[in-house]
């Protein structure tokens, strides 16, 4: 027995996996690591953070990536900019507000929590956190719309 998949549903499989992987991976971080790193007391807090996050920036932006390059390759498939232009552009800015509030968060914050002082180091991760929730909330919201979307469509 030979399954045979179409260009469509291998862009979409990776499509669906990069995303769903992208967020997953926050809310991962956001409800279960950062809450068990922070019972762990002040001083291991800020190593925890700044190990783990060295370690998966390289995951994530390739998420971001293989989510950028599979939803341009679904859009062309199907002819979205003809057929859903809407749709298209409201996912694509959502898109953009993920990779925005990453690129603020590993770019501008990260890095000064490496050179900040112990006080400032929480508030530091705080911020970084909340950027981070606004770019899951950004995905989930993405997630949401392509479900509503399917299901209008037949």
């Amino acid at each position: 027995m030979t399954i045979a998949l179409s260009p469509f549903q291998i862009v979409l499989a990776i499509h669906v996996i990069s995303m769903m992987s992208w967020v997953g991976a926050m809310y991962f971080n956001l409800v279960l690591l950062f809450p068990m790193y922070r019972s762990r007391g002040q001083s291991e807090y800020g190593e925890l953070m700044m190990e783990q996050g060295t370690r998966a920036v390289y995951l994530l932006y390739l998420l971001v990536v293989l989510t950028l390059v599979s939803g341009v390759g679904l859009a062309w498939l199907t002819h979205a900019w003809v057929r859903a232009p809407f749709w298209l552009a409201l996912k694509g800015g959502l898109w953009l507000l993920m990779l925005a509030t990453h690129l603020v968060g590993t770019l501008r914050i990260w890095p000064k929590v490496f050179f900040a002082l112990p006080a400032e180091t929480n508030q530091l991760l705080f911020r970084y956190r909340c950027w981070m929730a606004v770019s899951a909330s950004a995905g989930t919201i993405a997630i949401v719309l392509s479900i509503l979307r399917r299901g209008t469509e037949t």
